[in-house]
């Protein structure tokens, strides 16, 4: 093992440690390090004063200082500031100006473009009088730097201060031939005003307004300097109100009165009418541009608040009604823009301008009203709002603009937006058939296309009612009874699959065959009517319950009854019987035999000459009827089933309470039966019941006696 390396005590790789730990003396703090900094700061660096004695120093001492700065210059010819020291020192020390230019031009041909430097160069000539040297350069530098506004305007104010106005007017020229922006025109119209040039002042407004296309900041500037005039005479106010005038005119020509300062404008206009007394045209000035109605949202604000402010302020007699009108005006649009699916706003606004408004700007608004479509899925009032904007749009097309082929696309576009949801509206295609009726060449085709189309976009769900009675009364006015019938069948068609699809909720079947029947009977077919119900009540019979059809039974069984054919009603009867033989049905069958003509009855109708004949339920109608309640009563008994037998006596009471006597009354009631309660178990459980037991009916024993006796009499 070798042995450790030793090492100096000025190498080794640990300091002395020392185990004193005591305090200095004197213990400096930050305070201290920091008093002392900054007294070396504060304390002044006195440089030697220099003497000069004689020329040859003085000359030494010169070129000492040349040298200086042209070394600086040397290291650094960017050093703007050095140039103007050094020319200065020139000026200052030696009052040498020959030599001072000649470094501030060399100062120039480092970097023409250094704009503060012109303009210390300029001021020192400024400063040491030497206008014409200072006019000199100015030249220079607008000539050098003419899109520079600051040294235009330092030769502006400069000439200016000597007065030497003309020369203002040939710099402030000779700066618009390079197209300012427009503070240069203001400033050269500030000038000619200090000096009251009135004269050039309007010039200049009018080559300012060609400069920039009649801004209506321009226009507002020149009018604000005339209203602010001396007092007007008729002269000033002819030429005030032409300024203003012609102001509104040529934004309007130039499509500009969106300009943010129109209502600046307006506003000065409305003002000075009312300081010359002119209380009408003041306020014209606001209505006639708000019922334009050619300003944007965010002007229309604020000239209707000045506008309101201006109606507080002088409170003009006459004037409610026209304000009221614009606060509508102005709320319509603020609803409309805010919401376009404000479909009630959009009829107040566009009723409110249809007095004022031509016929071809209304077009518009319902054009710009029907852009926007209502959100809902379904048939609420906000669509028929909608459509109806349509409807006013097409008549407004056609009626009122002659424009035949734009009120056909209108329909068709309306048509097109209303196709697209789960429902229509037929009142839309009911009057798109009658405007081709009324103005196609082959109208009535066209309108036959229409309505079968209507009836076919329609088939999905239920059929539209209105859609087929109008196509149906067209039809009847012109006589076409095949195609009538044929429009019925279809009706009834859909009806009946809408009324299934419904699970028999709906009975809209019943209603178009009802109107289908009436219509046969008005053209003397009862045999096609009987034809119809049987073969309505065959399909029904297929495809639904029983229980779903008694409608179309009672409804066809009504229609014999009032056609007299009694035997083919009683068919019906019998053959609903057989499906389902209810007490309701054998009630009804037996009243029906009192509430039909008796043979004897239809005799004397047919010879009688009266209006009225009044006929009685007679005994033939009382047989027939106790006949069907006897029928009924002997069929549920048998069957055993005592509930509707008791529903079938209790009608037959009641039948024999009002038409029978009190012997054929007593009968009815001896049928009644008797309830009794009974015991029995169910499942195990007892529990008690009633029966009811019906009573049997004896044979008359006093009328077979007398047969007998009168046989044996015979025989004896």
């Amino acid at each position: 093992m070798s042995n450790p390396i030793s090492l100096p005590p000025n190498l080794a790789l640990e300091g002395n440690r020392t185990n004193d730990y005591k305090p200095a003396d004197i213990q400096v703090t930050s305070s201290d390090i920091l008093k002392d900094a900054n007294h070396i700061r504060q304390s002044t660096f006195n440089r030697p004063q220099q003497t000069i004695q004689d020329l040859d120093e003085l000359r030494s001492y010169q070129l000492t200082k040349r040298k200086e700065f042209e070394q600086q210059l040397n290291k650094n010819r960017l050093n703007f500031g050095q140039w103007i020291r050094y020319a200065k020192w020139e000026i200052d020390q030696n009052h040498d100006f020959k030599r001072a230019r000649s470094i501030m031009e060399r100062a120039l041909e480092v970097n023409v473009q250094h704009i503060p430097f012109w303009v210390r160069y300029i001021e020192i000539e400024l400063l040491h009088k030497n206008v014409n040297h200072a006019r000199n350069l100015l030249d220079r530098a607008v000539t050098t730097l003419p899109r520079t506004d600051k040294l235009w305007f330092m030769y502006v104010q400069t000439e200016e201060s000597l007065a030497n106005y003309r020369g203002v007017r040939a710099v402030f020229e000779r700066w618009l031939t390079w197209k300012p922006p427009k503070e240069v025109w203001d400033s050269y119209i500030a000038f000619e005003k200090r000096y009251d040039e009135y004269d050039n002042l309007r010039n200049i407004y009018l080559r300012y307004l060609v400069e920039f296309g009649g801004e209506g900041e321009i226009w507002w500037k020149w009018a604000k300097f005339e209203v602010s005039g001396p007092a007007p005479d008729e002269v000033q106010i002819a030429r005030v109100r032409g300024i203003f005038e012609g102001a509104i005119d040529n934004l309007a020509q130039q499509g500009k009165l969106q300009d943010e300062y129109l209502p600046a404008l307006l506003k000065l206009w409305a003002d000075w009418e009312m300081s010359v007394k002119e209380a009408e045209r003041s306020r014209a000035v606001y209505t006639i541009l708000l019922e334009l109605g050619l300003l944007s949202k965010q002007q229309q604000a604020i000239i209707f608040e000045d506008f309101s402010e201006f109606e507080k302020r002088y409170g003009l007699i006459g004037g409610e009604d026209a304000t009221v009108r614009l606060k509508r005006l102005y709320q319509y649009e603020k609803d409309v823009a805010q919401d376009p699916r404000d479909y009630d706003s959009w009829w107040d606004y566009i009723k409110l301008q249809e007095s004022d408004k031509l016929d071809l700007e209304i077009a518009e608004l319902l054009k710009n009203a029907t852009l926007v479509s209502p959100i809902h899925t379904s048939k609420l009032t906000s669509w028929r709002r909608y459509v109806f904007l349509w409807i006013k749009l097409a008549w407004i097309q056609e009626l009122n603009l002659v424009d035949i082929d734009g009120a056909r696309a209108i329909w068709k576009q309306a048509l097109e937006v209303v196709a697209k949801r789960k429902f229509t509206f037929a009142k839309l295609w009911i009057l798109y058939s009658e405007f081709e009726l009324r103005n196609g060449d082959d109208g009535l085709t066209a309108a036959r296309k229409i309505l079968g189309r209507a009836i076919g976009q329609s088939s999905n769900g239920s059929p539209k009612n209105k859609i087929f009675k109008h196509y149906i009364a067209l039809e009847r006015k012109l006589g076409e009874w095949t195609r009538v019938r044929k429009l019925y069948e279809k009706w009834l068609e859909l009806s009946l699959v809408y009324d299934q699809s419904q699970d028999g909720a709906t009975n809209l079947g019943l209603v178009v065959l009802k109107e289908f029947v009436q219509f046969e009977q008005s053209v003397d077919e009862s045999d096609r009517c009987v034809g119809l119900f049987e073969a309505v009540i065959a399909v029904i019979h297929k495809t639904t319950p029983e229980s779903d059809n008694d409608s179309y039974y009672f409804s066809f069984i009504e229609f014999l009854k009032e056609e007299m054919l009694y035997d083919k009603a009683r068919q019906a009867y019998r053959e609903k019987l057989t499906t389902t033989p209810s007490a309701k049905v054998w009630i009804l069958f037996a009243l029906f035999e009192s509430q039909i003509l008796s043979p004897s009855q239809l005799q004397e109708l047919e010879s009688t000459t009266g209006e009225e004949v009044q006929f009685l339920v007679e005994d033939y109608h009382r047989k027939q009827t106790r006949a069907i309640f006897t029928e009924a009563f002997n069929w549920f008994k048998s069957a055993g089933d005592s509930e509707n037998a008791i529903r079938i006596l209790e009608a037959w009471k009641d039948y024999e309470s009002a038409h029978g006597t009190d012997e054929s009354l007593n009968k009815v009631i001896d049928r009644m039966p008797t309830a009794v309660k009974k015991r029995r178990t169910v499942e195990g459980v007892e529990e008690v019941y009633v029966e009811y037991v019906f009573p049997e009916i004896k044979p008359d024993l006093s009328k077979f006696l007398a047969n007998a006796r009168k046989w044996a009499l015979n025989n004896s």
